[in-house]
């Protein structure tokens, strides 16, 4: 039986990867922000930090602030190249983003009831979004998280403005497996001022094409085109009760992601 009066090997692996996560999620954040943060005392953030340093997943700026090093960003770039559902979202988030004028969004399952925003096409506009990519957003309460639970309506998408960020509209739609189940979710965000309702619809549109078209490259049969043109039709309720987060590590098909 070890005598070690320190922390378990297991705790000691599950306090360094909360300090990694926490450094690769808020750049620049100094040893006292970072111990704050995870809860633990500086002594022991700082441990575990000089040894996150010594095998290059972070490193420490001549200010004393912490960033991710180049073991994390290979970690992080091999991971993302290696998964189908991210690597086909890449033209098709292209795509949609050209297609609607405004950046475009890839949203998965993240921990704790939320949406990881995994993948982004950015605008060249000079007002735009950005800097949500590796952002989690609550399911409940916002579009993507809408979709991400199917509860896109007949309009085959849903939106919210002003749901996380003022002046911050965001249109999304639900992308399935063969089999129906939920994959993952594309959106748009934009500045609220550049999209007023005519855009709305339109832009509503193409995010249901989009996402109708990522689901048949998984092999989802076609569906018929939602009636986007219906004036009587509003768009689905976010305040609807709240569904199970669906299982986003099912495989693809055997032949062989706002706010």
């Amino acid at each position: 039986m070890s005598t070690d009066n320190g922390p378990a090997p297991t705790r000691t692996v599950e306090r360094a990867l909360t300090l990694l996560v926490e450094v690769a999620t808020n750049d620049g954040l100094g040893l006292v922000d970072l111990a704050r943060r995870v809860n633990l005392s500086p002594a022991t953030a700082s441990r575990l930090l000089r040894t996150l340093e010594a095998t290059e997943f972070v490193r420490r700026d001549e200010d004393g602030a912490y960033h991710g090093a180049s073991r994390l960003i290979q970690v992080a770039v091999t991971f993302m190249g290696s998964v189908p559902l991210y690597r086909l979202a890449e033209p098709h988030l292209a795509a949609l983003r050209d297609e609607a004028g405004e950046s475009a969004y890839l949203g998965v399952a993240g921990p704790q009831h939320t949406v990881l925003y995994a993948r982004m096409a950015e605008s060249d506009k000079s007002i735009r979004h950005s800097g949500w990519l590796g952002r989690t957003v609550p399911v409940d309460g916002t579009a993507i998280g809408a979709a991400l639970r199917g509860d896109c309506g007949d309009l085959g998408y849903v939106t919210a403005s002003h749901a996380l960020e003022d002046g911050v509209t965001a249109i999304a739609g639900t992308v399935r497996w063969a089999d129906g189940s939920v994959a993952a979710a594309i959106s748009v965000v934009g500045p609220t001022f550049r999209i007023p309702e005519a855009q709305v619809r339109e832009i509503g549109r193409l995010v249901a094409a989009r996402a109708q078209a990522m689901s048949r490259d998984l092999g989802t049969p076609d569906l018929d085109t939602p009636d986007l043109d219906t004036p009587d039709l509003d768009t689905p309720d976010l305040d609807t009760p709240d569904l199970d987060t669906p299982d986003l590590d099912k495989p693809g098909p055997a032949a062989g992601a706002d706010g």
